[in-house]
Formats: C-alpha cells, sequence, structure tokens
C-alpha cells in the first residue's frame, strides 16, 4: 500500500485557523540549500577555527568578514575521509608481519646474548696456543676455516644438505686433524675408566653431524689432557655446558645426549666451591632420559647388534653411576634393586662379537653394586627401626663383606680369561680398579657395624675393627702398589680418589685418643707411613693435573686431617722401614698442597646439627645419636662426602701443575701459605 504521505516538507501542517496549505517547491529549496553549503561547506574557516571566533560569511563572497579584514586567505575546513576498516584477511596478514618481526627481532637479541656469552668466554679462558701449526697449514695454505674444513673432510658421504658443524670447532679452532687426536685421546685416556661409548661406534665422522652434543663433550673431556693446547679445556667446556643447557630447554632426547649427560656428570668441571658442582643434576637428567628412551628394557628387534650393545650399556653405566651416587652420599638410588637388565647382565659382556673388552668390567660393578643393593635392603627388612641391635648390624656387615669376597673372586677369574685373550696393560689397571672397588664396599658396609658397636665390645681383636682396618689398607695398597706405577692414575674418574681417602680418613681418625688403645705400636707405625705415602702420591705432579684436582684437594684434606690427630711423618723413627719402601715418593720430595691442622673434623658432628641431619635410610646419621651418643661422631661415607665438601678449592685461573707445587714447596710457612689459599 502507497504511503499517504510522501515526504512532510511537501505537506506542514499549520496552526492557522484556515485550511490553506502552502506548497513548496521541492526542485528550488535543494538548490537554495546547496548554494548555502557551498559557501558553507563545514562551518568556520580554518583561520577562525583556529583562534575559535565565529566565522560570518559574507553573500556573494569566497572570504568571510574576518579574513576580508585581516586580509587572510580563507580557506573552508574539508572533512577528513575516513579510511576503510580493514578485512579480516588483512588484520590476519598484518599480525602474521608483526609476529615475524618479532621473532627476528628476538633472533637478533639471542645473537647479540651469544656473541656477548662467547667473547666472555674467551676473554675469561686462558690463551691456548694454536697446537700442531705443520698440520693445519694445509687448510690454512687452502684459505679454509676450521669449520668449513671439518665440513669437507667429515661430509664426503652427506652431501645432500646444507651442514653447520658444532661451534666448538669454530671457536676453538679446531682443524680436522685435532679433532681426530681429541678423539683418539678420549678413547685412550678416558674412556677405558668409564667405558660409555664404543670406539668403532662413536666414531667423529658420525657424531658431528649425528649429535653435536657427544660431539662437543667428547673434544671439551679430552682437550684437558691435550698437552699441545693447554688452555683450550676451560673453553671447550663452556660449549659443552651450553648445549648441555639447550637440550635440557628444547627437549631432545636420544641415547647420544644421555651418555653426554653420564660423561659430564662423571668428569665436571672443577668449581671454586664443592657445593657449586651440578653433577648430580646431569647424572639425574640422564637417568631420567635414559627411562623415557625405555632403555631399561631389551632392545627392540629393529636395532642392529652395535645399536642395541650401544643402549644395554649406556643403561649399565646408568645402573652403575646412580649406586655409586647413592652409597656416596646415603641417599635412596633412584634405580630399582630388581633391574632386569642388571640382574641378567653378568654374561652380557660376552654376548655379542662386538662386545668392547671394557664391558666385563662394566658387568662386574653392576655385580658388586647388586650386593649392595641386597645389603641395604637387609638392614631395613627386620624391624622400622634396624639400627636398634647392634649386634645384628655387625653380623649383617660381616656377611655381605664375605658375600662380597666371593662375587670377586668370581670376577678375578672372569678377569684372567679375557687377560689372557687380549694382554693389555688398561685391562690389569681395570681389573686392580675393581679390586679397590669392592674393598671400598666392604669399608662401607663394614663401619655401619662399627659404629654400631658398643664401647665396651671394641677392642684389639674385635672382628669387626680387625676386618675394617684390612678393607682400608687394602684400598690404599691397590693404589700405592698396583695403579700408581702403571701411569694411568693421573686419568682415574673422581671416585677412585673418594675411595681411598675414606679409607686414610678412617685409619687417621684412629690415632684419637678414645681410639688410640685399639692400635699396637707397629699397627700404628704402619698407618702413618701407608697414609704420608698416600698423601705423596695424591699431591704429586704425576697424579694431579692442577691445584684444582681431585687428589690435590684430597691430599690437603688428608694432610690436615694427619696434623690434627697428631699423626706426623716426622714423628717416626729415622730409622723406619720407610727408606726401604718404594714405588711411591716421599712426603719430603713431592711438593703437594697442605691445609691448617684445624681444618677438618671429621667424623665430629656438631651437637647443634647431631639430631637435625636428614634420615639416611642404610646409612643413617642416627647411628651415631642412638649407639655412641658420648662419641659425637659418625662413620657413615655420606658424612665423610658433606664433611669434605666443605672445603674450598683454589682459584677458578688454570695453573701449570708444576709451577704450582713448585711454588707452594718453596714458600713458607705453611700456615702462610694456607691463609693465601682462603683468601683467593
Amino acid at each position: 500500500m502507497p504511503s499517504q504521505i510522501s515526504n512532510p516538507l511537501l505537506f506542514p501542517f499549520s496552526d492557522r485557523d484556515d485550511d490553506s496549505v502552502e506548497i513548496y517547491d521541492d526542485e528550488q529549496d535543494h538548490t537554495s540549500r546547496s548554494t548555502q553549503k557551498s559557501h558553507k561547506l563545514s562551518g568556520a574557516c580554518v583561520d577562525c577555527k583556529s583562534v575559535k571566533v565565529r566565522c560570518e560569511l559574507v553573500t556573494g563572497e569566497k572570504k568571510c568578514r574576518r579574513c576580508q579584514t585581516r586580509n587572510l586567505p580563507c580557506h573552508p575546513r574539508e572533512r577528513k575521509k575516513r579510511k576503510a576498516a580493514d578485512t579480516h584477511e588483512q588484520l590476519m596478514e598484518r599480525a602474521h608481519e608483526q609476529d615475524i618481526q618479532i621473532q627476528n627481532l628476538l633472533l637478533k637479541y639471542d645473537q647479540l646474548r651469544s656473541e656477548q656469552k662467547l667473547n666472555q668466554w674467551i676473554s675469561a679462558a686462558p690463551h691456548a696456543n694454536n697446537g700442531d701449526g705443520m698440520a693445519n697449514l694445509k687448510w690454512i695454505q687452502k684459505g679454509k676455516s676450521p669449520e668449513s674444513a671439518a665440513t669437507s673432510y667429515f661430509s664426503s658421504r652427506s652431501r645432500d644438505h646444507q651442514l653447520i658443524p658444532p661451534d666448538i670447532i669454530k671457536h676453538c679452532g679446531l682443524y680436522p686433524e685435532e679433532i681426530i687426536e681429541l678423539f683418539s685421546i678420549f678413547f685412550s685416556r678416558v674412556n677405558p675408566y668409564f667405558s660409555v661409548l664404543d670406539e668403532d661406534y662413536h666414531t667423529p665422522e658420525r657424531l658431528i653431524w649425528s649429535s653435536p652434543f657427544l660431539f662437543t663433550v667428547v673434544c671439551a673431556v679430552a682437550s684437558r689432557y691435550h698437552t699441545s693446547r693447554t688452555g683450550l679445556y676451560q673453553l671447550a667446556m663452556e660449549f659443552a655446558r651450553d648445549l648441555a643447557g639447550k637440550a635440557l630447554v628444547e627437549g631432545a632426547q636420544s641415547v647420544e645426549i644421555c651418555q653426554a649427560y653420564l660423561i659430564l656428570a662423571v668428569y665436571p668441571v672443577p668449581k671454586k666451591k664443592w657445593a657449586e658442582d651440578r653433577s648430580w643434576l646431569l647424572m639425574g637428567v640422564a637417568i631420567r632420559m635414559a627411562i623415557e628412551l625405555e632403555l631399561n628394557d631389551p632392545p627392540p628387534p629393529e636395532c642392529d647388534e652395535r645399536e642395541a650393545l650401544n643402549r644395554t650399556r649406556t643403561w649399565l653405566n646408568c645402573y652403575c653411576v646412580d649406586g655409586l651416587h647413592a652409597i656416596h652420599f646415603g641417599k635412596i638410588p633412584m634405580l630399582r634393586l630388581d633391574d632386569f637388565l642388571a640382574r641378567h647382565s653378568r654374561d652380557w659382556y660376552k654376548s655379542s662379537p662386538f662386545n668392547t673388552p671394557f664391558d666385563v668390567h662394566l658387568c662386574a660393578c653392576v655385580q658388586m653394586i647388586i650386593q649392595m643393593a641386597k645389603w641395604r635392603v637387609g638392614i631395613m627388612a627386620d624391624t622400622p627401626n634396624p639400627v636398634a641391635d647392634p649386634e645384628t648390624l655387625a653380623t649383617l656387615a660381616i656377611e655381605t663383606q664375605e658375600s662380597l669376597t666371593q662375587e670377586l673372586e668370581q670376577w678375578i677369574d672372569n678377569y684372567a680369561e679375557e687377560y689372557a685373550f687380549m694382554p693389555l696393560p688398561i685391562f690389569s689397571y681395570r681389573a686392580n680398579t675393581t679390586q679397590m672397588l669392592t674393598s671400598y664396599l666392604k669399608l662401607v658396609v663394614l663401619l655401619v657395624g662399627f659404629q654400631s658397636a658398643k664401647k665396651e665390645d671394641l677392642h684389639r681383636h674385635s672382628q669387626i675393627l680387625l676386618l675394617s682396618i684390612d678393607a682400608a689398607r687394602t684400598v690404599i695398597q691397590i693404589m700405592l702398589e698396583r695403579l700408581y706405577p702403571t701411569g694411568y692414575l693421573r686419568f682415574a674418574v673422581e671416585a677412585n680418589f673418594v675411595y681411598v681417602s675414606f679409607a686414610a680418613a678412617f685409619l687417621i681418625n684412629l690415632f684419637r685418643r678414645r681410639f688410640l688403645h685399639l692400635l699396637d705400636d707397629n699397627l700404628r707405625r704402619e698407618i702413618i707411613l701407608i697414609v704420608s705415602r698416600l698423601v705423596a702420591v695424591l699431591g704429586s705432579s704425576d697424579v694431579a693435573l692442577d691445584g684444582r684436582h681431585t687428589p690435590a684437594l684430597y691430599s690437603r684434606f688428608l694432610s690436615s686431617l694427619m696434623a690434627k690427630h697428631h699423626a706426623n711423618f716426622e714423628r717416626l723413627d729415622a730409622r723406619s722401614p720407610s727408606n726401604s719402601l718404594s714405588g711411591s715418593p716421599s712426603p719430603n720430595t713431592v711438593n703437594r698442597l697442605t691445609t691448617p691442622s684445624n681444618a677438618f673434623y671429621w667424623p665430629d658432628i656438631p651437637q647443634n646439627s647431631l639430631l637435625r641431619g636428614p634420615n639416611i635410610q642404610g646409612f643413617s646419621q642416627d647411628i651415631a645419636c642412638q649407639h655412641q651418643r658420648e662419641l659425637d661422631m659418625d662413620f657413615s661415607l655420606s658424612h665423610f662426602i658433606n664433611t669434605v665438601s666443605q672445603q674450598a678449592t683454589p682459584s677458578t685461573n688454570e695453573v701449570d701443575a708444576a709451577e704450582f707445587w713448585e711454588t707452594w714447596s718453596h714458600s713458607a710457612p705453611v700456615s702462610n701459605l694456607v691463609n693465601e689459599l682462603s683468601n683467593i
């Protein structure tokens, strides 16, 4: 239906009495209004608007009255054109461009931080020479940098994509010949003592592209023993630690990454304070990654033989590292006692022709850890408070040390069989290391029984005392008479020095007044002689790489402990058998560090911390509290580790070992030297 009134302007209502209607011409009205708009487009002109005055228009003029009076140009204000709203696609495209811009800025920021961090590493690292210049000369003459030389040398089989070598090659100046030399050093001076890698499987040609992290760790750890480039170690380890952090953040997982974490945990960078050491963290990451990779299960069928052995070898090393760490610090191990691969690993070392010669020593270590785990379960199985019966603890300790002895006898026969097949000196060294480990584990077990024994039950002929002294002397004698003469001791893992230091510290503490009656004159003389020889060996330049090396730290610890209990080498008769002992240097002729006589008090327990220590099952400090309150002592291994960890290491600056020992040996007196060391 059409509208009755199409336009209200055409039919206005009027208030007049007559009904006359005034009709307007719509076209004429529209023309007049357009004319007015042409004179006044948008209100006041620009100048009047700026001073906020009324703009009076003059009919027939193009200028307003004020602009005419002031002779100003009269420009009408024009309305700004509105920009059309962006479409959804345009907004998404703009947001994507901004994201790319933000990522580029963050990338530049990360690059700047990386460059700054790299400059700090280079400035803090000691000056490193260029090594064998003749070997690198051919690459330099070709105009190739270390990274381009490594790419061309190791990428003959992988030219299908662009290859970027690890940063350690570029910034440490490692040419191919030097990389091969570092791998050779690793497999001759590191891997024999911690056999987690296979030399035929973990080659530089493979690792440089498949696992840059493990490649960097191998080069960095081996650089400590690279005599031609003495300043390379500190800078190389910075790259290894940086990649360890990146792998943890990125969440990358592989068997090679797990092996890299294990190597960094066993061969850590020396710290100024032992509390700053993060080996336990790296070890935990490696074990957790091994579990997530299911290395504790039999290898999948699709794995080739070397890869299957590599997986099992890595898991058994995790089992050993975890077990020894738990024994050291008195903590519950992360891995279970009834682990399938560990329980079935007795003959694994001869399961394949591709087994390495060092796998037999790994299997022996696993079996020793299993024996210790059984002992741990035994002392916790009977009652909620297993330390309430000292006789039971002593009996169980004696039985466990007999089980360890029987286990060792079986492996000695296995070692003899393997040695006949491949008679190399390093295999004999590893066999002696296993015997030292077994004696050390015996001592750990026996000291729990010794700690719990009542004071009136301890006498010179006590079985627990005689067995403990014999185990401690055996640990020290193996290192002095079998390991030290080989020259391999300077490359040993740090745990070996923990074994002998713990044994020596126990013998020294028998010189306390409350225990001195347990020793006769001949035994006292023998203990002083053997511990003095050990202190000299650990502090000698043949064993300690520098003042921050672990044997040097334990040498200072033991010397201070001897001075505290007056077990001095100088008090022996001048005609003592020490002059006839050979095979190890004398403390008077070997330069070593010493510490003040009152610096350490193991196994003393401060009164305020006697009842506050953590309740460590199996290695509990409560033993001292419950059975020997009057002694206020704790002979447990965990307490020993915590006590030794309180001492500070020398300055982080690398010092040449020979110069370090010579400087300290010609200075006097000892107390002044120690004060200088403590102020570093």
